[in-house]
């Protein structure tokens, strides 16, 4: 009896000393249809979404005896829809609720709610806004607001339907309620959007291209013509100067030219020129001229390849060292000499051109899937649409680096340059330092060695924050410095920024996320990962290797897995990734983690294939990515059927997280569909 006493004096209790509250947002709704445009009768997918705010939470759409009020979503009054069945929701939080004295079921982050709308035969053609009625009650460890009502609208298409469209639709919706029963969440809603994504798309079984130069746009754009073709290749590589590899490119950039003796403008011009060019030259002509000697993955082979990555972090110490002004001291003899020659302080072109291989080498493992797609298509024989797309992405990918490079000349153009610009030179040199751990990192995995973990990765870091930090503060000084009379207030500002820094890496070690940064770091499951390469290359990957905190399996082998989904009755979720590859670690860390997205998962057998490591099985794998798929970018997630039929792909990594979900949800979808198919 004394529970049946809470629930009513909390309500009075938030009402009248709550009630200002209510404007407080704890949650922002938003939703949307899975189709722009859908016929008269049809069905579709409604997703409705809530942005949970940071310390509240919202309960799901379970009722929950004496309890809080659960979620209630329904279309308006007056909407062209109505609901066919429940709403569907991913697994929710249960915990013990104090104050309500039951179990409660709970979304503290973002969460997704699925329903499923029938359009009315009676609704109006044309575009119409249609409004979902979202009443929920959010709580905190403190307080809850009282239930609250809004109205969450979207825009959709609606268009008369056709005699064919509507007997397709009845039987669309038959199979649908027979499906229904007994079904959960996303598996529950296989046929539900056939008609509709048929129409949307123009074409029957024609998939939906995500936008980022994969086979689909390639091709599409060479039937428009060539104008068509440039434009993607110029669009697509203005996307990639997105991409986690370039980011470190920029101090080096500015470093390397930093270093160079005084040049005119003419002469500083004529450098970028050449240094743009070089990027251009290695990204078209050792791109293609690699895809024919040694198919379409050379160019992805020779950046992971293991003495090349040695190389490149040798190179980065070798900036660094004169940076600092010891180039004396540690420069051994021999090719390393040699090396720094001719990428030091040289004016010939030759450092210029062997800087710009070394950008594209450090690149080249961040292409966008059109990189990919154009080296596939040089490795058949299609040269001239090859060589015109690699010039037109290189080109753009290569124009803001040339305004980098013209950077330095107007540092020196200041005057008094002298002091503070040997400071920023060695700053330069201590960031090349942090670059050159990447490649010795992508080495570590590549050869499985298991030495340079992520917490052992990030306190390197951690210390060349805190060495610059002390140097602007200047506590030590280096050869070429001048003496430091006094701090100013610029070199604290940045002494401090440095510190901030160093703290920030400090708070990512234990597998605790960084954000960006995770792309750089060796991945947070590190003996894991050591694990599965490991097994995937000694034994086929018969068997799963798990994520501790996630829970998740995951295969490396490509017939274990259809075996498995074939047994569970699962479809099975590819990734194509690589040991050197930042875009997949950026994937893997910031988009992978999330609850709607983890949830998926747990519909998926996973399997994950590496296809820059030595060895055969990592031949096999780039070989059948090529074959396949027609691509060799890193990374490509394909959704396939448990016989190995392909139900969908996601090229490329992505910053909207609902697009991988869509993406994983459409997956699941067609693989219902798939199944319901073969029964009748």
């Amino acid at each position: 009896m004394k529970r049946l006493y809470t629930l009513p004096l909390l309500a009075i209790f938030s009402v009248v000393l709550l009630t200002p509250l209510h404007a407080q947002e704890a949650a922002t709704w938003s939703a949307r249809a899975a189709t722009a445009v859908v016929q008269v009768g049809s069905t579709v997918d409604v997703k409705v979404t809530a942005d949970v705010n940071k310390g509240w939470h919202i309960y799901s759409v379970t009722p929950m005896e004496e309890g809080p009020v659960p979620t209630e979503i329904d279309f308006a009054a007056n909407s062209p829809f109505v609901r066919s069945g429940s709403v569907r929701q991913p697994k929710p939080i249960v915990k013990y609720d104090e104050a309500f004295g039951i179990d409660t079921e709970y979304f503290d982050d973002d969460v997704t709610f699925t329903l499923t709308a029938k359009v009315k035969k009676d609704a109006k053609p044309g575009k119409q806004k249609v409004v979902v009625e979202v009443t929920f009650m959010a709580c905190n460890d403190r307080m809850c607001l009282p239930p609250k009502t809004v109205e969450v609208p979207f825009d959709i298409t609606i268009e008369a339907a056709s005699a064919a469209a509507e007997q397709t639709t009845d039987e669309s919706a038959m199979t649908a309620e027979k499906g229904a029963e007994g079904t959960e969440e996303s598996s529950g809603t296989a046929t539900t959007e056939e008609t509709e994504q048929s129409a949307a798309a123009g074409q029957t079984g024609e998939e939906e291209s995500l936008g980022y130069g994969d086979e689909r746009d390639v091709e599409k754009a060479k039937e428009e013509g060539l104008w068509a073709y440039i434009g993607l290749a110029m669009s697509v590589g203005a996307l990639a100067l997105l991409t986690p590899c370039v980011f470190p490119m920029i101090p080096i950039t500015v470093s390397f030219f930093t270093k160079r003796e005084a040049a005119t403008r003419f002469q500083s011009v004529r450098d970028a020129l050449i240094y743009s060019f070089g990027i251009i030259f290695t990204f078209t002509g050792l791109g293609i001229l690699l895809a024919l000697i040694f198919g379409a993955s050379g160019i992805n082979q020779f950046a992971a390849n293991p003495w090349m990555n040695i190389l490149i972090a040798l190179v980065f110490i070798v900036f660094a060292l004169n940076l600092f002004g010891l180039f004396e001291i540690v420069i051994p003899s021999g090719i390393l000499t040699k090396l720094t020659v001719a990428s030091g302080s040289g004016q010939g072109i030759t450092s210029l051109l062997l800087m710009g291989l070394t950008f594209t080498l450090t690149s080249f493992t961040c292409t966008v899937p059109f990189v990919g797609t154009v080296m596939v298509a040089a490795a058949k024989g299609e040269i001239w649409w090859s060589i015109v797309g690699m010039l037109a992405f290189s080109t753009v990918f290569a124009l803001p680096f040339f305004l980098l490079a013209l950077f330095p000349s107007w540092l020196k153009s200041m005057p008094k340059s002298g002091g503070w610009l040997n400071s920023v030179k060695v700053v330069m040199g201590f960031l090349e330092l942090a670059a050159a751990m990447k490649f010795i990192s992508n080495v570590d995995l590549i050869w499985g060695i298991g030495v340079l973990s992520r917490d052992l990765f990030l306190s390197f870091w951690v210390g060349i924050g805190i060495l610059i930090t002390v140097y602007l503060l200047g506590k030590f000084q280096l050869p070429h410095d001048s003496p430091l009379e006094k701090v100013g207030v610029v070199r604290m500002m940045w002494a401090v920024f440095f510190l901030g820094i160093s703290v920030y890496l400090y708070t990512g070690l234990n597998d605790r996320p960084l954000g960006e940064l995770d792309a750089f770091l060796p991945p947070m499951h590190y003996q894991e990962t050591i694990q599965s390469a490991s097994m995937g290359a000694a034994v086929g990957g018969g068997t799963t290797s798990g994520h501790a905190k996630s829970g998740e399996r995951w295969y490396s082998d490509y017939d274990s897995a259809l075996k498995a989904a074939q047994e569970e009755g699962k479809p099975v979720f590819l990734d194509f990734t690589g040991f050197a590859c930042t875009n997949c670690r950026w994937m893997e860390a910031n988009i992978f983690p999330r609850s709607d997205v983890t949830v998926l998962f747990e519909e998926y057998i996973l399997l994950r294939l590496y296809t820059d490591g030595q060895g055969e099985i990592y031949d096999r794998n780039r070989e059948f990515q090529e074959t396949r798929f027609g691509t060799v970018a890193l990374p490509l997630y394909v959704t396939l059927m448990p016989d190995g039929e392909k139900l969908d792909a996601f090229p490329g990594m992505t910053r909207k997280p609902q697009e991988f979900v869509r993406f994983l949800e459409e997956g699941l979808r067609k693989f219902a569909k798939g199944q319901s198919v073969a029964v009748r």
